[in-house]
């Protein structure tokens, strides 16, 4: 039987910094602001559902919960999905009403969130973040084309 390797962390967190310096126009948020955002959101014991997309990814990913910062500091934890470097976000979103879809070919269930919460919880750090509002999400900008 045969053992998968371990990933590389450092090396996929240096792969993905020069994808973006590469293919991106701006990076706008750095580590310690990713940081900030989402420990502000466990500080203020708000479980936000997002939405996310990855650099050199053309699809959003479904989050149900909020990101773990347990890894080492440049890396958060995105379950169910796995541990990424932080500059592999392309941006996250809170929407105003989440979807969320089941099995048996029922509707999705449709829930609201408070993203008013949300952004008084980011905004209460005092740092400017990129933030993009309108009245249905909150967006976190990371990279802009």
């Amino acid at each position: 039987m045969r053992k998968s390797q371990p990933v590389d962390m450092m090396a996929l967190r240096l792969e993905a910094k020069k994808f973006a310096a590469e293919n991106y126009a701006a990076s706008l948020m750095s580590n310690t602001k990713w940081r900030a955002l989402f420990s502000a959101l466990e500080e203020a014991g708000i479980d936000a559902a997002c939405s996310v997309k990855f650099i050199g990814d053309e699809k959003e990913f479904e989050i149900a919960v909020h990101p773990g910062l347990y890894p080492p500091h440049a890396y958060v934890d995105l379950w169910p999905l796995n541990v990424y470097p932080l500059v592999e976000i392309e941006w996250i979103e809170f929407r105003r009403v989440v979807r969320y879809r089941r099995d048996n070919n029922l509707p999705a269930k449709l829930v609201p969130q408070d993203i008013d919460a949300i952004r008084a919880a980011i905004e209460s750090t005092g740092k400017r973040f990129p933030l993009e509002a309108s009245e249905d999400a909150i967006r976190i900008v990371g990279h802009v084309r």
